[in-house]
């Protein structure tokens, strides 16, 4: 007995020692609701000082996560001599996991994808969401942004997504963004898709922005407007992307939506219908012709985008947009398309959102009959008369959106 009972425990001991060499303390079990959801805060410019903030609520929302649920942050803000790093947030508190060596552009796509696959190569999970905090404008880019020899888009008024100085500075200007056909591009080289991506920056829920990212994630969560400067509500967010609801995004979107004082356009969007969508929205713009020298009805139509100094209005909402200038008989098989691609959406009569300039209020009012949270460029040769919009008609047959939905048979 004697021999046996040392026999058991020697085993227990070799057992408990080569599970504490393993790479995984927490593996995956595929019957869990094993999550992993990346917080990618591109704050290495003017949003630094929310870093902070958003951090904290972080905190607070990660109070109540099992241990299979895991909220990982990758934060890269303008704090000179401090370099990238990566954190861990549970229980109510936050570990640094990793600090990167040096500096780099956090929206370079080689070093976006290196941060990602780090994090789920130590977190695997059964689902992942992508959480994009910073800086957007839909998939708007200058035609001359781009730096032929890179991949990285140089920032000019306009920016995809991720601005970052490069100099640790918190400045609102300068600094290099990824643009969206190369981010879905480094996305779709993972080995995996993201449940959801959740976009906490302006203007994302867009059609062209959805098109790029249909194959990468089930799911995309944003708002075609300006975001406030405070994003989103994280420690009421956070429990909502682990609560293992079907239909979980909906509350997301929900969330933010209620957080702000004077509401929050929000939409979700089903990204596998996003094709469908396309087909549907190229059959209805046959109907409208909106060639170069068509006269579309375009004042009074709710937009999410301009400049209030020039008077250009860019980014109409694709509802409001099809009911003006489509017949009502075409405009209903669109809708059912619509319908099936934004699955849900949050907006209310008079609603005003905060605008820095980009919108101006008095061009429109917000009707929830005509409002469906997604938006869409509708080209003009007036864009090329201001330095806000020129270089946008060109820009954007480099987006897949351009050649789906036929805008080359209109002239453009």
């Amino acid at each position: 007995m004697k021999y046996l009972l040392t026999f058991f425990m020697a085993a227990l001991c070799l057992t408990a020692c080569n599970k504490d060499d393993e790479p995984n303390t927490d593996p995956v079990d595929p019957t869990t609701d094993s999550r992993t959801v990346i917080l990618y805060m591109s704050g290495e410019n003017d949003l630094s000082s929310y870093v902070t903030s958003d951090t904290a609520e972080v905190v607070r929302g990660s109070i109540d996560l099992k241990t299979n649920q895991h909220i990982i942050a990758f934060i890269d803000k303008a704090e000179y001599g401090v370099s990238p790093s990566i954190w861990e947030f549970k229980g109510g508190k936050r570990e640094l996991i990793k600090q990167f060596d040096s500096d780099f552009y956090n929206s370079d796509p080689r070093m976006m994808k290196e941060v990602i696959e780090w994090i789920v190569g130590k977190y695997p999970a059964k689902s992942y969401g992508l959480v994009l905090w910073g800086h957007a404008s839909a998939w708007f880019n200058r035609s001359d942004s781009i730096n032929p020899s890179s991949d990285i888009i140089y920032y000019q008024r306009h920016r995809a997504y991720g601005r970052d100085t490069g100099d640790n500075s918190a400045s609102a200007t300068g600094g290099k963004v990824i643009n969206i056909p190369t981010m879905a591009t480094m996305l779709a080289s993972l080995n995996f898709k993201f449940d959801f991506i959740f976009c906490d920056c302006c203007n994302m829920a867009n059609a062209g922005t959805a098109y790029e990212l249909r194959k990468v994630a089930k799911y995309l969560i944003a708002s075609p407007a300006e975001i406030p400067g405070n994003g989103a509500p994280y420690d009421k967010i956070v429990p909502l992307m682990f609560s293992g609801k079907a239909n979980y995004y909906n509350d997301v979107a929900d969330a933010y939506y209620k957080d702000t004082a004077n509401g929050l356009p929000m939409a979700v969007i089903q990204l596998d219908q996003m094709q469908q969508f396309a087909e549907a929205t190229a059959k209805i713009l046959q109907t409208i012709k909106p060639t170069r020298d068509a006269e579309l009805k375009l004042d009074n139509l709710v937009y999410y985008d301009g400049s209030r100094t020039q008077g250009v209005r860019l980014l109409y909402d694709m509802k409001d947009f099809m009911l003006a200038n489509a017949s009502p008989a075409d405009y209903s098989m669109w809708e059912t398309a619509l319908n099936k691609a934004v699955i849900h959406h949050c907006c209310q009569n008079n609603m005003r959102w905060m605008s820095n300039g980009h919108v101006n209020f008095v061009d429109f009012k917000v009707s929830e009959s005509r409002c469906g949270c997604i938006s869409m460029h509708v080209p003009q040769m007036a864009y090329e008369n201001y330095s806000y919009s020129r270089g946008l008609n060109a820009y954007f047959k480099n987006i897949q959106w351009f050649w789906a939905t036929g805008w080359e048979n209109y002239g453009w």
